[in-house]
Order: structure tokens, then C-alpha cells, then sequence
């Protein structure tokens, strides 16, 4: 767990298959987690000067930030995502597939590398499509025609225009070609080479796991991506539950230790994500909901020795501080390791952070 320097910002975003995006802050704070000396203009000039990264609907259709190289690899995959070929999403709308496709092809008509706001690109759209009463669905359903055209590779999010959201036309913003394949075979291959990845991160994932992560519990597209992995991975049995790890991952992990220390990771973060639920062993059962929240709330949480041992948040106010939620007793010598966390924390934020930390029952 030895955290990459300053500039491997995009090596670790990259190695980690992506980070959760829905909230901007816990994305930049998953990066500082891995990164030391990380800036929090980092990742926006990433994102919106250097376009090393981008930002878009990807995995379990929720935003992401993504390499370049992954989201060309996104693309190619995410047939399997798409739920708008459906009898019952297509009748809510009142539209045909036919329909549909034509919106996702004017999106990609309309944008440019120069960032367009959501309300610019509705109007664009509703004109070159034809059909006035989608203006209001597409103002107000926040993802619902958007999402997939990033699955289709025709929009990413640009810098934003004030307090406006923008997008762009990824192969235009990028100078490179996103463009899917057409042969459903290059879908299944291209899943099966991200699961791949996704498990040199998440080694003893279950198929049920890597459905989660991908979306919508595709497990029919996970059954067809692993078959289509050159090395398959083996199963392994991870606390009752069976799981599975990349063959030649197999060796080190056999002679691996538990890793010893405190982490502070932020809300939504991809450790939390992808454990696996109601193993006590990794999440006391007991604070389940603690962690994993309603309406798909992801909680900060303090990792003690490679357990969720606690929850944190960060306190508004001029003098803020973290709040720390401890599960039960801890060992000897956190103090000191939570406090080098918490200061880690705070020089990203550039502002001082005390800690308080209370136990819960």
C-alpha cells in the first residue's frame, strides 16, 4: 500500500480501473489517498488543461474519472450496459430505439472540443432531432439521455462554465478516436481485459462483485467476459465466499502479510466499493449501514490494519476538523498513525484539521 509521488496521478487513476466521480471532492480525495504530495488543482488541471483524464458516465452507469486508454476500452464494452433497448425504459419515455439512436448521434453531431452547457446542448439537440417535448426530459433527467451517449463515446464533461456543467465531444477534446467496435465479440473481450485489471486491484472479487461493479448486475456479460480472458482467472475461497484471483497473482498473494496501519479513505472510495458485503471480517455486520448507506451512500471509513475499523467526516466551519466514529476498541499506537493520516488530509486541503474521535456502539 505505498502511496506513487506527485506525478503518477494518472498512473494511479489508470491502475485503480477508474474513480468513483459523483461527488468531485471524495474523487480528488481517493486520488491524495494514493498519491503523496498530490495538490487539490491536480486533478482539475488533469481533467481540464493537460486532458490526461476525463470525467464521464462509466461503471454501474455513475460518473467516473477515467485514463484516455480506459475510456477508449469503456466504450467498446459497455453494450452490455445499456438499458435503454428495453420494452418498459423505452414506453416511459414514449420513444423508440430508432428514437433513441438518433439522440445519441445528434449529441455527437452537436458537440466539439469547445465546452457546451447541458441547457446549450438540450436546445441543439431538440433541433437537429425534431422533437421539441424531449427539451423538458433531457433538462430533467439528470443522466437518463446523457449516460448513454458516453457509453457510446460521443460525450464526456468539459470544463464547466461557471456554475454550469459542460460537455465535449471525447474524440475531439482528446485528439484521438473513441469509437466502438460493432462486433459484440470486441464487447466481451474488452470487459473481460478491464475484469482483468479489476482484479490485479481487487483480487477474491466474486462474479457477483464484478457484476456490481460493472452494472446493474450484468452477470451474464461477466460470465461471457471471463470466458474470453487468454488466462483465465482461478478461484479462491475468501472467507466462505468464492472468489476469484489472476492466475499469476496467485504465488504473492499466497506469501502475502495483512497489511498493518491506518488508512483514512474518503466517501465512495473504490476499496470501499468493491469489499465484500457482510463479511465480518473485513466490515463488522453490525455497522454495515454505518458504511454502506441509503440511496447508495458510500461513508468515509478508517482502515485499521486492512479492516474497516470506523467512519470519519469532514466538519464544516471556519475551523473544521474530522470526526472520527470508531467501532469498538482499537489497538495501541492509532493515535499516532491517524493523526499523520488526518495531517496528510489537511495539507492537501490546505487547512488545519483537529481530531475528535468518539466510539460507537
Amino acid at each position: 500500500m505505498e502511496r506513487a509521488g506527485p506525478d503518477g496521478l494518472v498512473d494511479v487513476v489508470g491502475r485503480m480501473v477508474g474513480l468513483h466521480a459523483q461527488v468531485m471532492s471524495s474523487a480528488e480525495l481517493q486520488a491524495a489517498a494514493r498519491i503523496d504530495g498530490l495538490r487539490t488543482t491536480d486533478v482539475r488541471d488533469a481533467l481540464w488543461d493537460r486532458r490526461t483524464l476525463v470525467k464521464t458516465w462509466a461503471y454501474r452507469q455513475t460518473l467516473h474519472l477515467l485514463a484516455p486508454d480506459d475510456l477508449a476500452e469503456f466504450v467498446i464494452a459497455a453494450r452490455s450496459l445499456e438499458r435503454w433497448h428495453t420494452a418498459a425504459w423505452l414506453r416511459y419515455f414514449k420513444l423508440t430505439e430508432a428514437d433513441v439512436g438518433n439522440i445519441i448521434e445528434a449529441i455527437g453531431a452537436v458537440l466539439s472540443d469547445r465546452p457546451m452547457t447541458r441547457a446549450a446542448l438540450v436546445d441543439a439537440v431538440v433541433a437537429h432531432v425534431g422533437k421539441p417535448r424531449l427539451r423538458e426530459d433531457m433538462l430533467t433527467g439528470w443522466g437518463t439521455f446523457l449516460a448513454p451517449a458516453a457509453q457510446r463515446g460521443t460525450l464526456v464533461f468539459g470544463d464547466s462554465d461557471g456554475r454550469n456543467v459542460a460537455f465535449v465531444d471525447p474524440s475531439a477534446w482528446l485528439g484521438r478516436n473513441i469509437a466502438p467496435g460493432e462486433d459484440p465479440g470486441d464487447a466481451d473481450d474488452a470487459l473481460g481485459r478491464l475484469i482483468d485489471r479489476y482484479l490485479a486491484v481487487f483480487p477474491g472479487a466474486s462474479r457477483e462483485m464484478i457484476a456490481r461493479w460493472w452494472g446493474g448486475g450484468r452477470i451474464g456479460a461477466v460470465h461471457r467476459a471471463l470466458a474470453r480472458i487468454p488466462n483465465p482467472p482461478v478461484e479462491v475461497d475468501v472467507e466462505g465466499v468464492r472468489g476469484l484471483v489472476r492466475r499469476e497473482d496467485v504465488p504473492a498473494l499466497d506469501g502475502a502479510s495483512p497489511h498493518e496501519g491506518v488508512r483514512l479513505l474518503p466517501g465512495f472510495d473504490p476499496f470501499t466499493n468493491e469489499l465484500p458485503r457482510r463479511i465480518d471480517a473485513v466490515l463488522p455486520d453490525l455497522h454495515h449501514e454505518r458504511v454502506h448507506r441509503t440511496a447508495g451512500w458510500v461513508s468515509p471509513v478508517v482502515i485499521v490494519d486492512g479492516r474497516v475499523a470506523g467512519t470519519w467526516e469532514l466538519e464544516s466551519g471556519k475551523r473544521g476538523g474530522i470526526a472520527v466514529h470508531r467501532f469498538g476498541r482499537w489497538r495501541a499506537g492509532i493515535g499516532k498513525e491517524l493523526a499523520a493520516e488526518a495531517d496528510r488530509i489537511a495539507t492537501f486541503l490546505d487547512k488545519p484539521l483537529a481530531i475528535e474521535v468518539v466510539t460507537v456502539s
